[in-house]
């Protein structure tokens, strides 16, 4: 994946100028206070993780009859000047869909849970700069993925945020009563190149040979990667 850094259009456009902008091939594009906001396509880690979490929310929510779980899809956080955000995973819940259905456009209200998984184009700033945004249109939730950390750090409002690591699960609560998911299901085999199964005490790893690559314990079980080129 690429790892160019995000690429913001200086020239300011309105809501209906965006809203009439073409699909492009190898970037995705969000309207940022009227200005174009490019970044590289996410990755196959990237687009894992958005499947595992799709696949554990949806059938919660549907099941349910909560809401709706969409992915990659406009949410207009202001009009003036506008700004159209595409979180990685969202959910709207029922009482605040539109009478007539799903919108041709962009959704108007804010998403009650959005999910941002973080790519090695996406910087520290950028992503709080996210965060901020959603809270300020009214999402209750956010939940940001960070594949190299394998951490989730949750925002409920700009006070009170939780960070999240293996042990941990993340937690639906007031948004999805009910909805838990262990970080460490989450991140299984996401991003390492083979992992095996037999669980290793601390004095077993010790005691292994050398080999021709890296190998380190992680949750009792083996990792190896090869040596870099």
């Amino acid at each position: 994946m690429s790892t160019d850094p995000v690429d913001t259009v200086e020239r300011p456009l309105s809501l209906e100028e965006f809203q009439r902008l073409p699909e492009e091939d190898h970037h995705r594009i969000e309207l940022v206070r009227g200005r174009l906001v490019r970044e590289p396509r996410p990755g196959a880690k990237h687009g894992w993780l958005t499947g595992r979490l799709v696949g554990e929310l949806e059938p919660f929510v549907r099941e349910r009859g909560l809401g709706l779980v969409v992915t990659e899809t406009g949410f207009l956080l202001s009009d003036d000047p506008p700004t159209v955000r595409g979180p990685d995973v969202a959910f709207i819940a029922a009482e605040n869909l539109p009478p007539h259905g799903v919108p041709e456009g962009f959704w108007a209200v804010a998403p009650q849970l959005a999910i941002e998984v973080v790519s090695p184009s996406n910087t520290a700033s950028e992503i709080r700069q996210k965060v901020l945004e959603y809270l300020a249109a009214g999402t209750l939730l956010v939940w940001v993925v960070d594949p190299a950390t394998r951490s989730v750090t949750t925002y409920r409002s700009r006070s009170e945020i939780r960070l999240l690591t293996a042990t941990d699960e993340l937690e639906g609560g007031d948004v999805l009563p009910g909805f838990r998911f262990g970080l460490s299901e989450l991140f299984s085999r996401s991003d390492r190149t083979e992992e095996t199964e037999r669980i290793y005490t601390l004095g077993e790893y010790e005691r292994l040979p050398e080999e021709e690559g890296k190998v380190e314990l992680v949750e009792g079980r083996l990792v190896r990667e090869p040596l870099p080129n």
